[in-house]
């Protein structure tokens, strides 16, 4: 596999998060799983865009934070604030597609009054696993020439392409929508905004809500639109057949598990 260095880079720190609300666990080794995340992780699942997350060591000494304050699963002794999103990591033997920056959440605050917003565009970077492999504590972290689409920063944006890649004859649940953008359960709350204001040549008719039902308030003729495609109805929900399995939510087919 062709590579490029990346300023010698090294993995400095290995954490996991055991479940909600727990304090990171540190550890030697990571075990990475393809589409899945890291092995023993509450943030592990198929289909998310969050599945790991990259600090560099800048980050915590700039705000005089210690080794797992930031929830960071790999801490790095360089700068990754920089690496495109999109652009291939192998860390260890995995390979890790970066998706985008991590959004500072409010539970910083309880480090530090006016932390969350003073990271922002500094609380690195979240990837999914792409090819399966282990991660040691001092592992190179080395840039491949390997590339997927990038994602965007901003939730709209990700929504927007994640939409235009659902299938026809396929649709998604909101449920599943905030899973493939990397949102909180917050984001309940702009999905209709995010419906109502899309481009026309947006396939919004193909999300539906958790439950099955269709958003015929903010979209007439999804129904229509449905059935054209194929979609078939039962109760006024689309059957369950219909829905875009998760693991097919973010490309990962270019590289299988020992490329």
């Amino acid at each position: 596999m062709s590579q490029v260095p990346l300023a010698t880079m090294r993995v400095l720190k290995l954490s996991t998060k055991p479940a909600p609300g727990a304090p990171m666990l540190p550890c030697d080794r990571l075990i990475l799983h393809r589409g899945f995340g890291i092995q023993g992780d509450h943030n592990a699942g198929s289909g998310s865009p969050r599945q790991v997350l990259i600090v560099d060591l800048r980050s915590l000494n700039d705000f005089g934070l210690q080794p797992g304050d930031l929830h960071e699963n790999i801490l790095v002794d360089a700068d990754v604030e920089t690496v495109p999103s999109g652009h291939i990591l192998q860390i260890g033997s995995a390979l890790i597609r970066p998706t985008f920056h991590c959004e500072p959440c409010a539970k910083l605050e309880r480090l530090r009054k006016g932390l969350a917003k003073q990271l922002i565009g500094q609380r690195g970077i979240l990837g999914m696993v792409v090819r399966d492999g282990t991660v040691a504590i001092g592992d190179s972290v080395t840039a491949t020439k390997h590339t997927l689409p990038a994602l965007p920063d901003d939730a709209k944006g990700r929504f927007d392409e994640f939409v235009a890649r659902i299938p026809a004859g396929s649709v998604v649940r909101t449920s599943d929508l905030l899973l493939a953008m990397g949102v909180a359960k917050a984001y309940y709350r702009a999905i209709p905004a995010f419906l109502k204001k899309a481009p026309p040549e947006l396939p919004v008719h193909r999300v539906v809500a958790i439950d099955g039902r269709l958003f015929t308030r903010y979209l007439p003729k999804q129904a229509e639109a449905l059935a054209a495609e194929g979609v078939v109805f039962t109760a006024g929900k689309v059957t369950n057949q219909f829905l875009w399995h998760a693991s097919h939510f973010h490309e990962l087919e270019a590289f299988g598990a020992k490329d």
